[in-house]
Order: structure tokens, then sequence, then C-alpha cells
């Protein structure tokens, strides 16, 4: 079928940052056929959709997330990072059955349909699940099966990951890659055996680098070396990189990201919240290196809404650099839709003939939203993922009207609620 969608206003993301008003977008099969004014495509249509006083952008791409971690939102909040992995999580981690992952996943997918976003980039365990759900929800992902590379079951894990990488090599919808947690929880060893396999396998590597002072510190101790010179030297950067956080990359590790595949995923509200930092956004633009967003697991940043994580990063670079035009509105939205596609890899988060049909609306019919007299701002500053009105992944409407088309929410909430119960108590 051949779709259309008229609004008032369309953010294109293109990269002459085109905005039409009003107007439209055209799709068929995944594909946008056009996207531009009300009026200017003349090819008749299967369905029309009119949606007055919305704002019609790409869809948000949440480029790092734990989403079963849905489950243990709230949880020792306000502990510092390593107690709160290792004395809260962790534990809670071991007890979790393919099942809850399953369901956890389902309830981070509402959320995230919910707030504008379309795709998301996962690291975790028992990925089969995550996959299930990720496909019964529609949306886009990015999958890394979790490693940790310090135990004898480490190369099995690895093996797994390959195997789950196999299985979904051709997906429409899931792109598997391999996740080594860290370089605190992987040796050099086993990184260098990640970074042949992801070779050998044509896959990309999802990691977490730079992202506290504690590990920049312990693995100085250590190793005498960044986590990104650790990871440069265990050839991971031979291949595709998703990093998370990179908070505290520094000067000094520029050379080793010079040919840099992939790029870094800012979560600033996590960062902030553990007391991690702020990204050195400035010098990574300096470097050319690929800058995109995320929100982490909801565990730690309690919420899944990309709007969040927009004007949270806007703020801290603000405050950062002590000057309000050192970071715009457009820039964040640039991160949160075309930057993070970039960093995986993907042709998304632009609004244009051949582009993936990953796109929301926002309502601008709303008291915060009004005046639009910028509508990015108004996107980036006002509003919040409860605006979203539409979201469609490649080509499907997982979202009209506000009302979800593919998931029940109210059974998987009340799952999800009373499986949150027995991880937490016992």
């Amino acid at each position: 079928m051949l779709y259309r969608l008229e609004t008032d206003t369309v953010l294109t993301m293109d990269d002459e940052f085109h905005i039409f008003r009003p107007g439209q977008i055209t799709w068929q099969d995944g594909t946008i056929i056009s996207a531009g004014p009300v009026g200017h495509e003349s090819i008749a249509v299967d369905q029309l959709i009119k949606v007055p006083g919305g704002i019609l952008l790409p869809g948000l791409y949440n480029g790092h997330n734990h989403a079963a971690m849905t489950l243990f939102r709230g949880l020792a909040d306000d502990s510092p990072i390593f107690e709160w992995l290792q004395k809260h999580i962790w534990p809670r981690e071991a007890k979790l059955t393919a099942d809850d992952i399953y369901m956890g996943t389902l309830l981070a997918a509402v959320e995230m349909i919910k707030s504008g976003t379309v795709g998301y980039a996962d690291m975790y365990f028992e990925m089969d699940q995550v996959a299930k759900a990720t496909k019964e929800s529609g949306l886009r992902a990015w999958l890394s099966r979790g490693l940790v590379g310090h135990d004898d079951a480490a190369l099995d894990k690895l093996s797994e990951a390959a195997d789950f990488a196999g299985r979904f090599r051709h997906d429409p919808l899931i792109t598997p890659m391999l996740g080594p947690h860290a370089p605190y929880t992987c040796s050099p060893d086993y990184l260098e055996r990640v970074a042949e396999v992801a070779d050998a396998h044509h896959l990309g590597v999802h990691i977490h680098l730079a992202e506290s002072q504690d590990e920049m510190d312990d693995l100085q101790k250590e190793f005498g070396l960044t986590p990104i010179q650790i990871a440069a030297q265990a050839g991971l950067f031979q291949v595709p990189v998703l990093i998370a956080h990179g908070v505290h990359i520094t000067r000094t590790d520029l050379p080793y990201l010079e040919n840099l595949k992939g790029g870094v995923v800012s979560c600033p509200i996590s960062n902030a919240k553990l007391g991690n930092g702020i990204l050195p956004y400035p010098l990574l633009k300096e470097a050319g290196i690929a800058v995109g967003l995320g929100t982490d697991g909801a565990a730690s940043t309690n919420s899944l809404d990309m709007f969040q994580e927009m004007k949270a990063m806007a703020w801290m670079q603000k405050v950062k650099e002590g000057r309000p035009e050192a970071f715009r509105a457009q820039t964040a939205l640039t991160l949160a839709t075309r930057g993070t596609a970039s960093v995986l890899g993907f042709p998304g988060g632009i609004l244009e003939t051949g582009r993936p049909a990953d796109f929301i609306v926002v309502d601008s019919q709303k008291a915060h939203m009004t005046p639009e007299i910028d509508s990015v701002a108004n996107v980036v500053y006002a509003a919040t993922g409860a605006d979203v009105l539409y979201t469609v992944v490649n080509g499907q409407i997982l979202l009209a009207e506000g009302m979800l088309t593919m998931l029940d929410e109210a059974d998987i909430r009340r799952e999800a609620q009373a499986r949150a119960r027995r991880l937490v108590s016992e």
C-alpha cells in the first residue's frame, strides 16, 4: 500500500534542514517515496492521514539501552555506580529468567514507541527473547549479547553471541552486534578475541568505554592505559564500534580514534544521575567523531524518553561551555536522529526519498507547545514523549493518535509489575 501523512510542519533533518509548512510524507514498503510541501506530490495513495497541528520529524534512535532493565526501574537510586552495580543490579540480574527479559523488553518497547523512539541499540543477555519482543513490537534494534570476559564461560558466551548473529543476520529489523561489557569486566585477551570474531563475522561492537572516573583510575592503575587505549590495542577499532558514554575521553585518546568506524553515544541523564560527568562534545566534534544519544537502561536513567535526553544534552553542554549558544536545539535533535543513525551505520534519521520510513508526529496543539515560533526549539525544549501522536517504523504504524497498534500496554504493565516485585523481594 501507498501511504501519505499530511500535517502542519515537517522537519526533514536533511543536509539543508528543510522545513515544510504544511508538509507531507509519502511512503511504501518501508521506504520514503517523497517528503515535501503539501500538494507537490500528485501520486494517488491508498491511505491518506491528516494530522492538523502536528510536527512530523524523523523518529528518534536510542543508541544505548539495556531494555529489560525496566524491571529494575527505581532500584537503589542515588547509589554510587559500582555500589549500585555490585550490590544491587548484578545480584538481581543473576535471578532473571528468559521470560523476565522478554517481558522487561516488551515494557521498554511500550515506553519507547509511545515516546517516539523508532529503533534502539541494546546490550543484555537472552537475546533471542529480546529479539522476539522487539519483533512483536515492530521496533528496529541493534542487539548485542552482553559479554563478561573474566570467567570460564566467557568463550562459550562469545560463541553464543556469534550464533545469535548468524540467526538474525538478514532480518529486516534486527541488526546483531557483539557486546563486550567494558574493559573492567573483560580482559585484554578476551577483547582481542571479541575483535577477531567481530571481524570474521562482519559484526559491529557495542561497548561501555570511559564512563566513570573510577573506571579511568582503576584501569590506569592496572594497565597504565585509558579504556579507549585498551580497546584500541585489542583491535576493536578495526570493526565498527558503538562507544557507550565516552564521558572521560581525552585529547590523548584521539589518535586511537582517528579511523573510528561508528562513534560515541552519550547518555546525559544517566551520566549525570550516576555522577559520572558530561561528554566532551566539542572535543569529539573537533575530531570528526560521530555522536549520538541514548538513555542507558531504565534502572539508571529511570525513563526511556529521548526527548528528556535531548534537553539534558543541550542543558549540560551549555553549562559545561558556559555559553548558551555553545549547543543549540538543532544540534540536540540532530544527535537524536541522524546522529545516532550514523553511529549505527544506518541511513535513517532523515526524511527524504529513498530513506527508511521511520518517523514520528508530535502534537503542537498544547499549551506548552504554543506559540510555535521555532518548531525545532519547541520539539527539543518544550515537548516530551507524552506529546507523540504517531510512531512509524519501517512504514508500519506502531502508534496512531497516541494509541498502540501492536502491543497490549495494560497486560504488559501488569505482568512486568509482578515480575519486578519478585525480583526485588527475593
